[in-house]
């Protein structure tokens, strides 16, 4: 009898943390992946030096 009660009860339970879990690992994920790939883009493609004196973006060629 408690098995009719505590199954229904469980599954919502289960589904729930589930859900939390999965965002959770997903968006810590997601960050790095992002912050990874912001960096490079950073590195590579934009302007990366401001001329303290007079304002000039520059990047440096490698």
């Amino acid at each position: 009898m408690l098995g009719v009660i505590g199954g229904p009860v469980g599954i919502a339970i289960g589904s729930i943390a589930g859900a939390l879990l999965g965002g959770l690992f997903g968006g810590v994920a997601g960050g790095i992946a992002g912050a990874t790939l912001g960096e490079q883009i950073d590195d590579k493609v934009l302007d990366n030096y401001q001329c303290l004196a007079c304002g000039y973006n520059f990047s440096v060629n490698r």
